[in-house]
């Protein structure tokens, strides 16, 4: 599979440096606005081709699949224009900014029977899948308790991406997402009670906030996330036959079961110190196998997030 990449930033170098462990998966192309930047992202990765114009990527017939890792609010444009063109697209979380949005790009992919992805890798990783698949075991028993947090602190200064209304910026949708796509990974299913709170910044984007999420059968889901203070990004799944414990859980190596009192049962421990290099296998996978949909990464665990999103955005401002 060749790869285009759309964006040649932080978060795509450390792409392009993980396609490297994926047998199969090249990196063919890359594009920016600026040629400048572009041709000094290829030359340090090794890429055959640099373009002045993110068309010239889409429109390249070797290219079979396109990494979109631009600002948030050109996702759906972008994503979009390479579905439409027959390519296999993995964008980088959120897929769109609404539920509408991304609605629209899933059935775009449907109808033209192409791979459609959101680069959401905590769906990706083995310790996450073990977790979910030690609670559809019923090895905790019934699920009645999910805590998770995603919080850091980040300079205002200098930082035009993350706090800007325009660009797609805040908290919920770099950093609770995650906690969100965690949340519905474990639960299995879109909850039926939102109540959310988001702390607002002076430059109008969320910068701290919280959701409670209350599910069918009564499990209670505590979702923290932030970008203007530091916390331990752990998740517990509290269970009436056990526990399970994730650390660091959004790029979880080790996952723990354990009984009611916390004594440790099973643990599954990932080596693979880049959860790039599990999304980007996952991607792979569905595109050898004519998969529109990565396993793990479907798409209904992006509608359902995007639809979260959503609620959470309109909920936790009033």
């Amino acid at each position: 599979m060749k790869i285009g990449i759309i964006g040649p930033g932080k978060i795509a170098e450390r792409f392009a440096a993980a396609c490297r462990q994926v047998e199969g998966v090249t990196v063919y192309g890359v594009a920016s606005s600026q040629r400048e930047r572009a041709e000094c992202f290829a030359k340090k990765y090794c890429i055959p081709y640099a373009f002045d114009s993110h068309e010239k990527i889409w429109q390249m017939k070797e290219i079979d699949a396109v990494y979109i890792a631009s600002i948030n609010v050109f996702h759906y444009e972008t994503a979009k224009a390479c579905l439409e063109a027959g390519k296999a697209v993995l964008c980088e979380k959120p897929l769109c900014m609404n539920a509408r949005q991304a609605r629209e790009l899933v059935d775009i992919a449907r109808q033209h029977q192409v791979l459609l992805m959101e680069g959401m890798w905590t769906a990706t990783l083995p310790c996450i899948r073990q977790a979910a698949e030690w609670v559809r075991e019923g090895k905790i028993g019934t699920v009645q308790f999910l805590d998770c947090c995603f919080s850091f602190f980040c300079s205002k200064d200098g930082n035009g991406r993350l706090f800007s209304p325009e660009l797609g910026g805040g908290a919920l949708l770099d950093v609770g997402i995650y906690c969100l796509a965690f949340t519905l990974l474990m639960m299995g299913e879109k909850p039926e009670s939102v109540k959310a709170r988001l702390q607002i910044g002076d430059t109008g984007v969320d910068e701290m906030g919280a959701a409670l999420l209350q599910f069918s059968d009564g499990a209670v889901a505590n979702c923290s996330f932030g970008v203007q203070g530091e916390a331990p990004a752990d998740a517990h799944i509290y269970g009436s036959q056990g526990q399970i414990r994730l650390k660091e859980f959004y790029c979880c190596r080790r996952a723990e079961l354990c009984d009611v009192n916390g004594t440790v049962l099973e643990v599954i421990e990932d080596s693979q110190e880049d959860g790039f290099v599990h999304e980007i296998q996952t991607f792979y996978d569905a595109f050898r196998s004519g998969s529109q949909e990565g396993a793990g990464a479907s798409h209904q665990l992006t509608l359902d997030c995007a639809w979260l999103l959503d609620e959470i955005a309109k909920r936790g401002r009033e």
